[in-house]
């Protein structure tokens, strides 16, 4: 009779299984650091001290943010190479400058105007030629406005342009801060996914091959074969799947901070699942709708409105200029050799007909300043709602980890007790890996959840307008770069 293995040696507990391929993984993750002897084996003199510095050199230019300890990137290392190479960022920047002078050039028309020039004539006096001359020189003019309130209004708008540009730079700010936190936390997902469908496959494939070699000696029937290899079958096309997602979430990350990193930082056992202070949404509420900056913007843009339609208004006012002249002249009639002229008057203009351009501004200007109102309505809305999600997520997001977390406790105190069973002969092996795939899913469901649960936690506090660079320093001390070790067999 045939020796039949052991089943309790044969199945691979989640635990070993994870942490075997995690070391797999990181391996190869940076040679240099990882076996320096395989690089420069031993050897002195001038020939390793060119070569050092040509490592060193090679190190530097990969990764410009790495830790360190030159083993993870972290999350502020991201971030701060992100706020100088993203280019969303940067254009806000310049939108921001842009708008900054708007203010001067506003201011300009109301300042002293000043303009040198040089004339020419030719005066025909007399039919017989007799008279006539040619009289040129140059030309000062001065123009110092008095009242314009077209002007007056254009500054108003200008400042509140240059203001509405600053707060939307802030937005764009913590707008980035949640874009490379999203980015860093799906890339930290999409690796415990594929180390979770690598298990998975891993356990699969050893059930496989048990139960190949128990239907070799009669032990089991062909159905459970079939069962088993067309498990395996969908284990690998899930890790297939699982594999083009980190892909594509490391290409997004990669777009955030121009650098390819595929050795991040991960997040610690004890990170911990803090609640919202103050735990009271309508706290929160209030806040936002006074610091939120999108809502602020959208403030702003309802004040610009309302200077353009002053200025609208204003083409109906009187202007009032005071207009200084001076000239030089010189002429070939002797008569007229060497007068200089000089003027000095008022300028009231008072428009009187414009073609109905007066009226249709003031129209177009009032339907803008309607639409600037019914956004800025809008937006108040749409605060209090993402305001209001971003709290309740946070709050499940705590409560669906800790329930996560005590599932996965009993997923695998489960997957002991099927694998007990199934070394007595009671259980099937089919029944075990099914155990064992609620176990890898319940460890990729507590890890989602943690991941989630810190980004929605920015996004509650970009909703109430107090997320800052300080956010991302607290959740980078939840960081640690620490290798996973492998546990005693």
């Amino acid at each position: 009779m045939h020796n039949v293995p052991q089943q309790g040696t044969e199945v691979a507990t989640l635990r070993i299984i994870t942490y075997k391929i995690a070391m797999e993984q990181n391996e190869n993750v940076c040679l240099f650091h990882c076996k320096p002897e395989l690089i420069m084996p031993r050897m002195t003199g001038p020939v390793y001290l060119v070569l050092s510095h040509l490592l060193a050199l090679c190190l530097l230019l990969g990764s410009s943010v790495a830790r360190a300890d030159g083993h993870r990137v972290d999350l502020l290392s991201l971030y701060l190479r992100a706020s100088e190479y993203d280019a969303e960022i940067a254009a806000a920047r310049a939108e921001f400058e842009a708008a900054k002078t708007s203010v001067s050039l506003a201011r300009s028309n109301v300042r002293p105007q000043a303009s040198i020039g040089y004339s020419a004539s030719y005066n025909d006096v007399n039919s017989d030629f007799s008279g006539n001359f040619i009289d040129h020189g140059p030309n000062l003019s001065l123009r110092q406005t008095i009242y314009n309130k077209i002007h007056l209004a254009t500054i108003d708008q200008a400042k509140a342009t240059e203001k509405q540009a600053e707060a939307q730079l802030e937005a764009q700010k913590q707008e980035l801060i949640l874009r490379v936190a999203q980015a860093y936390f799906d890339v930290l997902q999409a690796e415990s996914e594929l180390l979770f469908r690598r298990s998975e496959l891993d356990a699969i494939k050893r059930q496989k091959e048990q139960n190949e070699r128990r239907f070799d000696v009669g032990l089991v029937a062909i159905t459970d074969v079939k069962d088993a290899q067309a498990q395996f079958d969908l284990a690998t096309a899930q890790e297939i799947a699982a594999r083009n997602t980190l892909e594509a979430a490391r290409e997004a990350l990669t777009l955030l901070t121009g650098l390819s990193v595929d050795n991040l930082a991960q997040l610690a056992d004890d990170a911990p699942l803090l609640p919202p202070s103050p735990e009271d949404v309508k706290a929160w509420e209030n806040t936002a709708l006074e610091q939120n900056l999108p809502l602020v913007v959208a403030e702003l843009a309802v004040r610009s409105a309302q200077a353009e339609l002053s200025a609208s208004r204003a083409e109906r006012y009187p202007t009032l200029d005071l207009v200084g002249i001076a000239a030089g002249n010189t002429s070939t009639n002797d008569v007229r050799e060497g007068i200089d002229s000089g003027e000095l008057r008022l300028e009231l203009n008072l428009p009187l007909l414009t073609g109905g351009r007066t009226k249709a501004l003031v129209s177009q200007s009032k339907a803008l300043a309607r639409v600037a109102r019914q956004e800025l309505e809008l937006q108040k809305r749409r605060t209090l709602q993402e305001t209001r999600n971003a709290y309740r997520n946070v709050v499940a997001n705590i409560a669906q980890a800790n329930a996560l977390k005590q599932a996965l406790d009993s997923t695998q105190k489960s997957l002991e007790a099927q694998e007990a069973g199934f070394d007595e002969g009671l259980l099937t092996s089919l029944e075990v890996l099914r155990s064992l795939q609620d176990t890898f899913g319940a460890q990729s469901d507590y890890a989602a959840a943690r991941y989630q649960y810190i980004v929605n936690t920015l996004f509650l506090k970009r909703a109430a307008g107090t997320l800052s660079e300080q956010d991302i320093r607290q959740i980078n001390n939840w960081l640690t770069g620490e290798q996973p070790q492998i546990p005693a067999q």
